[in-house]
């Protein structure tokens, strides 16, 4: 055009389709199909931190939940294993988030992603892996035989849960850098947000995709199982985070008290010690303190309060309820082991 001719423009360079750009083509310095080579060359570099996060397995306790709640679904194996995928990427990706928010500084016994990589990369791959998983969402309902399900049922499910996610994270947050107690009652709809967030999102997603021939199960009780489940697996690591050995020797000694955090054990000692006009729980936990000895003070302080020995009942609480929700609905294998292998009974205590 004249507006090209006059600033000297030459279109085809900068579409790329210049002479030089093939002649260089022949030559091999440059080959066709090089945003492909790129791609993959810089991918590997993208993806390094999520592989040295997940080299160390966990303890795969969502992997084997997905698998329980199928012996009450029957959702086709295609199907299933997508789930599964998307339910881990979610979890690795959002501890690489919480590892940074939280100022952690190991995870699975070896230093949180961020300390070597960066926090830049770490909350990049991070993100690149919750779109991917709702990629996944988005194609659940092509893998399926299933009649009547649509993919937009899915992806609705996925955005539902991780808006419900992002909150509870979002909550246990605000309270840490506000210094803000929150009640019994906050905590628990913070727990069913964040820790039964994922659960409960593989549990909704299976739901639609069941073998609804054969599945007896019905959704409020499938779902009051989760919500039981949730709560004794975050009560229980909230216990563990203070008392149980192994956990100080893959993360840190009561990590959570130099976080700040208001786990269930901080929120039951504040609540005791309001009642008697003392604020040491409080206190500690606003210094963010890195000493060990001040630490071990707390959990003093928490113990003589009887947080420790009532938290520890409570668990068995849930424990006992949890295995009756399980033989109400005819029993499921998977599930009394995952619950047996948590039991505090099992925890490991100094």
């Amino acid at each position: 055009s004249g507006i090209n001719a006059e600033y000297g423009l030459d279109m085809n360079h900068l579409n790329g389709n210049s002479v030089e750009k093939k002649e260089r083509n022949r030559n091999g310095n440059i080959c066709d199909g090089e945003d492909e080579v790129i791609n993959e060359k810089y991918m590997r570099c993208l993806e390094e931190p999520y592989k040295y996060h997940t080299q160390v397995p966990g303890k795969a306790i969502r992997d084997q939940t997905v698998e329980a709640m199928n012996l009450w679904l029957g959702v086709e194996q295609t199907v299933l294993q997508k789930i599964k995928e998307l339910v881990t990427m979610l979890h690795e990706a959002s501890l690489l988030i919480d590892d940074i928010q939280d100022n952690s500084k190991m995870r699975r016994g070896q230093p949180a992603a961020y300390l070597i990589y960066g926090v830049s990369e770490v909350i990049n791959i991070a993100n690149l892996k919750y779109f991917e998983a709702g990629k996944i969402a988005l194609e659940l309902g092509n893998m399926t035989t299933a009649k009547n399900v649509d993919n937009s049922e899915a992806s609705k499910i996925f955005h539902d849960w991780m808006i419900k996610l992002h909150q509870g994270q979002g909550l246990d947050i605000h309270w840490r850098d506000h210094y803000v107690c929150p009640t019994v009652e906050e905590y628990i709809d913070m727990v069913l947000k964040k820790t039964g967030g994922l659960m409960m999102l593989a549990f909704d997603l299976m739901y639609i995709f069941r073998n609804q021939s054969d599945t007896k199960l019905a959704y409020a009780t499938g779902r009051k199982f989760l919500e039981t489940f949730s709560k004794f697996f975050q009560i229980r690591d909230d216990f563990c985070n203070l008392w149980d050995v192994k956990y100080a020797a893959n993360k840190s000694y009561c990590e959570d008290l130099t976080e700040g955090k208001f786990s269930w054990v901080i929120v039951q000692g504040i609540m005791k010690e309001r009642e008697l006009g003392t604020t040491r729980v409080m206190s500690i936990l606003k210094q963010r303190t890195t000493s060990d000895e001040i630490k071990r003070y707390c959990c003093q302080v928490l113990e003589s309060l009887h947080v420790r020995t009532e938290t520890n009942e409570y668990l068995e609480t849930l424990e006992k309820d949890l295995l009756e929700q399980i033989e109400n609905t005819g029993g499921n294998q998977i599930f009394t082991k995952i619950v047996s292998l948590l039991s505090p009974s099992r925890i490991q205590t100094a």
